[in-house]
């Protein structure tokens, strides 16, 4: 199991370190008349080259495509009105 620590060393000394592992499973929610799309991270961009406050996670769709995303991106809209976004698995069911 690889644990990536996402924190932003500089701006986020008081907030808690987002965390994501390859195998995390991912659920995207993109509105009413879209069904939910299913997958997993398969990569994570760890590189430190130039100013980057978070990092890239590549997410392999069950249809076969894949995106890549921000890690802020994930879980973002837990709480908001649309709950349209990308969801880990436990927190969309959990916020549901």
């Amino acid at each position: 199991m690889i644990i990536y620590n996402t924190e932003n060393k500089e701006n986020n000394k008081n907030k808690e370190a987002e965390m994501i592992e390859l195998g995390t499973k991912i659920i995207g929610n993109f509105g009413a008349m879209v069904p939910l799309s299913f997958g997993e991270v398969v990569a994570v961009e760890t590189s430190d080259i130039g100013p980057k406050e978070d990092y890239d996670v590549k997410v392999k769709w069950e249809n076969g495509s894949h995106s890549w995303m921000v890690i802020g991106e994930i879980d973002a809209a837990v709480g908001k009105l649309s709950g349209i976004g990308y969801y880990r698995e436990e927190t969309y069911y959990a916020t549901q």
